[in-house]
């Protein structure tokens, strides 16, 4: 790797230095450099180079010896000999797939394979499977990397993917796979290295189009934002949910009962009627089966009748997908009318400036703004705000009187729900730039988005296509989804294969049996999680004394190795912050804010308090406590302590 850094830090001082040079000291008839090409290989080499760095992790993590001879190390990045051969293959390359998937009853060519223990960069041990013999070991190399404690942000788990995993990370880019996946199963693991196969298998199509990580909020993008760049893709954008539509700049809060109703799949319909409703008839615009359209230029005169004209409408709305699109369908239609007339009384066909003023005539302008008229996202939505007899319009036999009324009021300081549905109407309006639109998304925790968001998210995909995360048994939004294919559906995406990931990697089987007693309670159709790990802990303490409690918690906590998370109801984690500010290796976590992050030693305070804490905006919502308390209970990936003063719920009771 080291040669491989050199010869790249070599091209890159050639051509930095050829663009600096460029046409300095060139004499008559010399010929410089091809700036362009100079200036691309330079900076082709940048982010090269910022992956051939030298960092504190193996550079291969396992091996494969085939059945013709030949044998290759895999690793996280490929090296090359000093013959160009094939040194270490990228875990991504087609060759790696045998590495994941050989088994004794499907050897795939593979003879022998070896997998490696690394402290760091350090060999620690190595193990071997015979597969022309038949064996298959259960590894201790890979429970130890499963099991080791967590410290910092997500780390990437290329040398412990299993083959259910793998099988997912490969498929081809434009399947739409929806994966719900059960506690500690891997699933937000598999979404980010599938985004980093499909950067390294059809690089020529997503370097352009991009890739965007969908996530629910900033403290889990910066769990997870080392994951990619350790795998070499640091061009992957990831953002929050928040952040993707605008919510993050909303200045104003709604009500509860507000915000359900502009995140309902309904608002979608509202927001067409409130837009395409201005589309009239003929009719509307004055024209009478006798006079039709009168069209003055110079000395002619051109007349449209009332059924061309109606025709031409009902075609613009049929065959255009935006509403300025259409106004300008029916602009084109009225000349080429007009044009028609012009070529049989004068025998040849008018110009372009001849159309360009044709449709400023203000015959065709009156009648374009009386059946078309010219509109923007904001005259819609301060109509549908602010005019009571427009609204009732808009939202007849869509929403009740009551939900109708609750749109009533100001969008100067738009919530985050105005902002969904300015962008609904906005897309009503006109075509999206294809760079605001990516090739790949993929979504986690999506069982929480409403369909108002999946509604932005697909709009942002355009034709490219999506990989789906979520546990339905964790959806802990007002709006939270209840069905896969309906969220697919809200997605844009009708061609979608299902999977459910149920084998636990990360969470021991003691907790994952505590957070199963949970599961029938929550309302949803998901298969209970079974762990594949049969060490860790599970320990309770009972006091009058909560914090006392706590701080007894996060002593014994400590005396172990790995990160500590405290999960308490928002509320009650306001009252512990000022205890527990400064101490090392514990974080403090609000309920609602748990979803996705994963610590050694979970530390779950009062869960009865958890199950009744109200949801932002102060309401309570029947369900989503209980679900948050499943959130919390499943973040341990080796130990899990449960504090509380009051009775446990029966939930939790066996």
């Amino acid at each position: 790797m080291a040669a491989m850094r050199a010869t790249t830090e070599a091209i890159h001082r050639t051509y930095a230095g050829e663009v600096d040079e460029s046409g300095k000291n060139l004499g008559i008839g010399d010929v410089g450099i091809d700036q362009h090409f100079g200036w691309v290989m330079a900076n082709y080499t940048v982010p090269r180079l910022a992956d051939l760095t030298d960092r504190d992790i193996a550079l291969f993590f396992g091996r494969i010896w085939m059945d013709d001879g030949e044998d290759f190390h895999i690793g996280r990045r490929h090296i090359r000999d000093e013959r160009n051969d094939p040194l270490v293959l990228d875990w991504r390359a087609p060759l790696s797939e045998q590495y994941y998937r050989a088994s004794a009853h499907d050897r795939k060519d593979v003879a022998k394979r070896r997998r490696f223990g690394f402290q760091g960069a350090r060999i620690t041990g190595f193990e071997d499977e015979n597969l022309l013999l038949g064996e298959e070991v259960a590894s201790d190399i890979l429970t130890a990397e499963i099991e080791r404690p967590r410290t910092g942000p997500m780390r990437d788990i290329v040398a412990t993917i299993q083959p259910e995993q793998d099988e997912l990370i490969r498929r081809e880019a434009a399947a739409n796979l929806c994966v719900q996946g059960a506690p500690g199963t891997g699933k937000t693991a598999v979404g980010l290295h599938r985004a980093a196969w499909l950067l390294y298998n059809y690089t020529e199509k997503l370097d352009k189009a991009g890739v965007l990580v969908v996530g629910p909020n900033e403290g889990f993008l910066s769990y997870i934002s080392g994951v990619l760049p350790t795998l070499g893709e640091s061009s992957v954008w990831q953002v929050t949910v928040q952040q993707l539509t605008g919510a993050h700049t909303a200045t104003a809060t709604d009500t509860h009962e507000a915000a359900l109703v502009k995140h309902d799949a309904r608002m979608a319909l509202v927001c067409e009627r409130a837009v395409w409703g201005h589309v009239g008839t003929a009719a509307d615009g004055g024209i009478t089966p006798d006079e039709g359209l009168l069209i003055a230029d110079g000395g002619w005169r051109w007349r449209l009748g009332l059924r061309y004209l109606d025709e031409a409408v009902t075609n613009a709305r049929k065959h255009t997908r935006t509403y300025t699109a259409g106004r300008k369908a029916v602009e084109d239609a009225i000349v080429q009318g007009a044009r028609r007339q012009a070529e049989i009384r004068s025998g040849h066909s008018p110009d372009g400036k001849w159309a360009t003023k044709l449709k400023r005539a203000p015959a065709v302008q009156a009648f374009l703004d009386a059946v078309w008229p010219k509109l923007n996202t904001k005259t819609v939505m301060k109509k549908l705000y602010g005019d009571a007899a427009f609204r009732a319009d808009a939202t007849r036999g869509i929403l009740t009187e009551d939900e109708a009324a609750l749109l009533a009021g100001k969008p100067a300081k738009p919530t985050a729900g105005d902002l969904l549905i300015s962008d609904e109407i906005e897309s009503h309006m006109k075509l999206r730039e294809p760079s605001e639109s990516f090739g790949h998304i993929v979504i986690d925790e999506a069982q929480d988005l409403s369909p108002m968001q999946c509604r932005v998210i697909a709009r942002r995909s355009g034709k490219g296509s999506v990989t789906v995360l979520g546990d339905l048994a964790q959806g802990t939004t007002p709006w939270a989804a209840t069905s896969w294919a309906d969220q697919m559906r809200h997605l844009g995406k009708d061609q979608v294969e299902h999977t459910e990931l149920t084998t636990g990697f990360r969470v021991p089987a003691v907790i994952i049996e505590l957070a199963n007693r949970v599961l029938p309670h929550l309302g949803v159709d998901v298969a209970p999680a079974r762990s594949i790990r049969s060490d860790g802990s599970l320990d309770r303490i009972e006091t009058t004394d909560l914090e006392a409690g706590v701080r007894e918690a996060v002593e014994k906590a400590l005396a172990e190795e790995g990160l500590v998370g405290v999960i308490a109801a928002d509320d009650r984690a306001d009252s512990l912050r000022p205890m527990l500010e400064g101490t090392d290796r514990v974080e403090l976590v609000a309920a609602s804010l748990a979803k996705g992050l994963e610590y050694d030693h979970v530390i779950v305070v009062e869960p009865a308090e958890i199950i009744e804490a109200p949801a932002t905006g102060g309401a309570t919502i029947e369900g989503v406590g209980l679900r948050h308390l499943y959130v919390a209970l499943t973040r341990a990936v080796s130990r899990l302590t449960v504090v509380h003063a009051r009775a446990l719920p029966h939930e939790m009771e066996a």
